[in-house]
This record gives structure tokens, sequence and C-alpha cells, in this order.
């Protein structure tokens, strides 16, 4: 079984944000495998096919402590233009999970809508497939309640092109504007 997923974005052949990846890979490893020996990847190892070399493209690699299993995808980006709030105060999202069944049916109450805004106690997460970030004011701010703390996430706050902030879904109407971050959709 291989229960966690990491999801890169693949530029013209190169693996992109490498470095996040790794460190969110090695911390995933060591909290879900805390009591045992694991395997770890270089993951600037991983070599790209050349079928994969041009435009965006999306490699997963699904894991356990000692395998990994690395597949490569075409990748075409979504629009997201209305998201629908869901509220639901049991999911745990904090690692990166290859079962998203719960996510799923998050995602399937969405109607009419592109995507979804989970609301965790009274508080914006993020949405079904990355972080989410809200302009106000002109200035991109991100959930400081993520479900998952996202490798695009992370380097937009390094760079300090975002920044975080408590957000009560009482208040998203403050908010002129909602994108989608994950390692495939930069800000």
């Amino acid at each position: 079984m291989l229960p966690l997923i990491e999801t890169i974005a693949v530029q013209d052949g190169v693996l992109q944000n490498v470095a996040y990846h790794q460190q969110r890979y090695q911390q995933a490893l060591a909290r879900y495998y805390s009591d045992q020996k694991t395997d770890c990847l270089d993951l600037s190892s991983i070599a790209v096919p050349c079928e994969f070399r041009q435009g965006l493209v999306r490699c997963r690699m699904d894991y356990n402590a000692i395998e990994q299993q690395v597949r490569f995808f075409a990748y075409q980006r979504r629009e997201f233009r209305r998201f629908k709030p869901i509220i639901c105060d049991q999911i745990d999202y904090a690692l990166k999970f290859s079962d998203r069944t719960l996510l799923d049916q998050l995602y399937a109450q969405r109607g009419d809508c592109d995507e979804i805004l989970i609301i965790k106690h009274g508080m914006v997460t993020d949405c079904s497939i990355g972080n989410v970030v809200l302009r106000q004011n002109g200035i991109w701010y991100t959930p400081d309640t993520p479900l998952l703390a996202g490798t695009q996430r992370a380097k937009l706050l390094a760079q300090h092109k975002i920044q975080l902030r408590s957000i009560p879904f009482a208040e998203l109407a403050e908010y002129g504007e909602v994108r989608v971050i994950n390692a495939m959709n930069p800000l």
C-alpha cells in the first residue's frame, strides 16, 4: 500500500520547486512512519521521460516507507470562477494522502460551482485540490488554518508574495478575489 502522494509540476522537462517538495516528503515520512526506518528518495533524481519534456506536466509520486511509484501525466490548468463553501469540521488532511475519499465527497457537493472552499470550525481552510489565496486591498492572503501546508504556498510565503491571516467564513465577503494555488497552479 502506498498511502501518501507528492505532486510535482514539470515545466519543459524540469521539476519545479523540488526543495519544497523534498522537505514536505521527508516530513511526511518522518511523521507517518515515525516508528519505522524509511528509504527516502532524492526527488531531484527523478528522470522525466522524453515524451513529458515539453509543456506543463504533472509528476505524481505515490509512496510509503520503503517504495515509491512515479508517474507522469499531461496537465491542463482549470479555471475557477465560482466557489461553494462546504462545512466539514472532521476533515484531517495534514499529510497528502492518496485516499481522497472525503475530499471527493465534499467536491461532489459543489453543484454548479467550479470548486469548493472547505470551512472547518468556522474558518476558511483550503479547496479540494490545493490552498487558496484571497485578495483584499491589493494584498493576497492565505488562511493560517490550511488543511495541508502546500509547497506553492510555502514558496509564496517565503517570497513575501502572500501573507498569513486568520480568515473566518463570516468575513469571506470582505475579499474581492479567490485563487487556487498548488504545485501545478502558481499565483
